[in-house]
């Protein structure tokens, strides 16, 4: 499941009728006046988070510019024929601004003041409700938190975005860290995590991730989970455990793909982890990650937190922000195993 954020364009109209302030319909705002100079309120202006917002005059109508105003964290542009407003980012500290925009019709002068404020973002989404790795008793997992698929517009560690774990069921430990989910279970079954995702503009979203714990011995094979500089690092040398194929899953990552070789390029800016799978060939397969971290000097391994929130920055983009990239399968270490899915 993926977040599509459905981009819509805000048109207002200012039109001279004589001795009334009316209001026009969905995105035009109607204003009169019979006197020379005249003031009034125009209509509220929710500024997209993602387009062009406009103010438009009526016809015979022209925006006088000098006396536009400006706003904060809203570019205002102004041109005879219409007033143009871009957010540069939600935040939830600006509220509701007033803009000026004055107007002239030949000796006819008008002066109205929209209330604006800017459009949140579209909600966080998750598009995993189960994870499908097996966990033994026991054992402490790592689950990399782009495993959760987890599509957001404003998700930023400074923004103050957050991944949080509320009280998990008896028998069930879970933590979390910036880059990964801890789990550790002692009870076979299955068993929810409850998980609430904030974004950057305070909009919640809970989250219930189900997760297996099997009666197993301990594995003989896995992948590591790493920090460090992705392109400097290879992929086969992050697995353990003897003769095992690598999988690895680019399209739930942002700015990180496979290549054949088993080495990782950037394929974007900002925080970015790649996932990949282990698989034997008696069909056993464990988790790896790279988390990328471009100035790091060396690789090091993911550390566990038993914390109950983390800041939240490895997301997807809206759908119509990403690019399309292909599961790519590395014969690394044996044989390869084709068509297992990516998570």
């Amino acid at each position: 499941m993926t977040s599509t954020h459905r981009r819509r364009r805000g048109a207002l109209a200012l039109a001279a009728l004589a001795g009334a302030l009316l209001l026009g319909a969905a995105a035009t705002s109607a204003v009169a006046a019979s006197a020379s100079t005249a003031s009034g309120a125009g209509d509220a202006i929710e500024v997209s988070y993602a387009d062009v917002s406009e103010i438009r005059p009526g016809a015979g109508w022209l925006i006088d510019c000098a006396g536009v105003g400006t706003l904060d964290g809203i570019t205002v542009t102004c041109a005879e024929d219409s007033v143009t407003l871009v957010s540069a980012g939600y935040d939830t500290a600006l509220g509701t601004q007033i803009l000026t925009v004055p107007q002239v019709s030949g000796s006819t002068r008008i002066s109205v003041d929209y209330r604006v404020r800017l459009e949140p973002p579209p909600a966080p989404e998750v598009g995993v409700d189960r994870l499908d790795l097996p966990i033994a008793v026991g054992e402490q997992a790592l689950v990399p938190i782009s495993a959760l698929a987890i599509t957001c517009a404003a998700c930023t560690a400074d923004g103050g975005a957050t991944v949080r774990v509320e009280t998990p069921p008896p028998g069930l430990s879970v933590g979390v860290s910036a880059t990964h989910l801890v789990i550790r279970g002692t009870t076979p079954g299955d068993a929810v995590v409850p998980l609430t995702i904030t974004d950057d503009a305070g909009q919640e979203v809970a989250v219930e991730l189900t997760v297996t714990i099997v009666d197993a011995p301990a594995r003989t094979m896995g992948g590591l989970h790493v920090l460090g500089d992705a392109e400097g690092i290879d992929i086969v040398e992050q697995v353990w455990g003897g003769d095992a194929s690598i999988v690895c899953s680019s399209p739930q990552s942002v700015g990180l793909r496979c290549t054949a070789e088993g080495g990782v390029e950037r394929t974007g800016e900002g925080p970015a982890q790649l996932l990949f799978r282990v698989v034997a060939d008696d069909g056993r397969f464990a988790w790896g990650s790279i988390t990328d971290d471009p100035d790091a000097a060396d690789v090091a391994l993911a550390a566990p937190s038993w914390e109950s929130e983390a800041p939240l920055s490895l997301v997807s983009a809206p759908v119509e922000e990403q690019q399309a990239d292909e599961v790519v399968p590395l014969a690394g270490l044996a044989q390869l195993l084709e068509g297992i899915p990516a998570s």
